[in-house]
This record gives C-alpha cells, structure tokens and sequence, in this order.
C-alpha cells in the first residue's frame, strides 16, 4: 500500500457567516469519515488568528478516493451553504512529503 494522500485546504468566508461556516464543515468532516471509502483522516478547524479562516485536514488512501469524494452528496451540501458566504478562493493543497 503506497502512502496516504494528505490535503489540506483553506477556505476564507466572511466573518459574519463564521457560525455557518461551522457547521457546515463540521457536518462534512462527520460524512466524509463515516460515509467515504478512502478517507483515513478528515479534521475542520478554525483559526485563532485570522477571523473567517477555515482549513481542513484529510488524509486519503488513494487519487480515487479524493475523486469519489469530490463527487458525494455531502460536498455539494456542504458547498451549497459555503458557496455563498465565502470571501475568497478556496485553496486545495495535496501535499508531499520532504
């Protein structure tokens, strides 16, 4: 089994829809753990520093399972509430080791 894929991405929304925000990543990061194959870690935090920044941690099995959860239902729920309250460009990092 090859190494586990890790993705880190960030997501800017505006400050005053933070409790929305909330919610909806807490909501994805509970279904992309219980509901996606392939998905070995999914963490949603906050910062402490930067008001309305959001950043998730996942780590994958494989590209596939990466795919097939950018796919699922509970993403596009997610996305459906975040879509409209953010204040950027989201950022998907896949990362590699050094």
């Amino acid at each position: 089994m090859s190494a586990p894929i890790r993705v880190v991405a960030t997501l800017p929304v505006r400050p005053d829809q933070a409790e929305a925000a909330r919610a909806a990543l807490a909501t994805l990061a509970a279904a992309s753990l219980a509901d996606d194959e392939g998905c070995l870690q999914y963490d949603a935090f906050e910062s402490a520093t930067a008001p309305g920044t959001f950043v998730t941690i996942e780590s994958w099995e494989s590209q596939a399972a990466i795919d097939a959860h950018m796919g699922a239902p509970h993403v596009a729920e997610a996305f459906g509430v975040l879509g409209p309250i953010l204040a950027g460009d989201v950022a998907i990092h896949p990362l590699r080791a050094v």
